[in-house]
């Protein structure tokens, strides 16, 4: 939880929850985006709790409302549904443990990471790449929030001294990028990944991926975890492929009546 977030809780026999204005959405998409942190379901009617809630978001002028639940949580997910919110997708939380290196199949392959030159032709990238992002899927959402979104994720993520934005080259062409977190616990997390979709179905996805977890071998990292929607099918089969493993993920609901 991000200590620099105001999160607002309710704690009650009832209900139990936190929540907090999103500020890199909100600033993404010029309106505010409220996110559910954690809820729980105890004894007792809850609709006056949670009120409460519905009655912030209307105070903080919140459009949109995320919710990601863990897998199991079915009845604090039928309940949001009575109200008002949508289901959008699940994730999933692949992991691989990197025993050995796994040699590129393409090689004149080159990963690198970004420079201030290279920031907008990643940006560009990213604003088209990730046709199954929750905010695509969303019908209820205009078109280009997306974009705008992944587009500051990339511009953030190279000001973040935590994160890398790496950059893989063909013959000198930007072909596809990762946001990466080295971990102290010696694993990696991938944030963000993209293949151009000028460069996708060619392969070039498999080997940039195989080269990414033979560069972490090499670097010391032990295992690598990220997360994907379900919805990315072509993904879930290259992660398959590669030997990750699927950890149980979560449910994602949204709601956008509150404005």
């Amino acid at each position: 939880m991000n200590a620099e977030l105001e999160h607002q809780t309710i704690e009650s026999p009832a209900l139990r929850m936190s929540y907090f204005a999103v500020p890199w959405d909100s600033e993404a998409f010029g309106f505010c985006v409220a996110q559910i942190d954690t809820l729980e379901l105890g004894l007792g009617d809850p609709a006056a709790d949670f009120a409460r809630f519905e009655q912030w978001c209307r105070q903080v002028t919140a459009r949109l409302v995320s919710c990601r639940l863990p897998h199991d949580r079915l009845r604090e997910s039928a309940w949001l549904e009575r109200r008002g919110f949508r289901f959008i997708e699940m994730v999933y939380r692949p992991r691989i443990e990197l025993r050995h290196a796994t040699l590129p199949a393409w090689d004149d392959l080159h990963i690198a990471q970004i420079t201030a030159d290279d920031l907008a032709s990643v940006e560009d990238i990213a604003a088209v790449a990730f046709s199954t992002s929750r905010f695509v899927l969303d019908q209820t959402l205009e078109r280009g929030l997306s974009g705008r979104r992944y587009r500051r994720w990339v511009r953030t993520s190279f000001a973040n001294p935590d994160h890398q934005v790496l950059k893989a080259q063909i013959d000198g062409a930007i072909v596809g990028f990762f946001v990466v977190e080295e971990r102290g616990d010696g694993t990696a997390y991938w944030h963000l990944t993209a293949i151009s979709p000028a460069f996708q179905n060619r392969g070039i996805g498999k080997a940039l991926w195989a080269a990414m977890l033979t560069r972490h071998y090499q670097a010391g990292i032990r295992a690598v975890e990220t997360t994907v929607s379900a919805h990315n099918t072509a993904v879930l089969n290259l992660y398959a492929q590669l030997g990750f493993r699927f950890h149980p993920g979560g449910t994602t609901l949204h709601r956008t009546d509150f404005q």
